[in-house]
């Protein structure tokens, strides 16, 4: 792979949180489309560090 097909971290698991809400969107038991919705939130917060409310809630 050269420089510029590597994949980055950030762009793996965002990519992550895309197919977690693909499948949330898929699912139809209400604790599937729970599950699926939670993996996508902790990909975006490993993307994107935590929201507000998280940096709230720790301090």
């Amino acid at each position: 792979m050269t420089d510029e097909q590597t994949v980055t971290d950030a762009e793996y698991l965002y990519r992550r949180a895309e197919q977690e809400l693909l499948q949330a969107q898929r699912a139809e038991h209400p604790a599937v489309v729970k599950a699926h919705y939670m993996l996508a939130g902790y990909y975006l917060d490993l993307v994107y560090g935590p929201g507000d409310a998280e940096k709230a809630a720790a301090e």
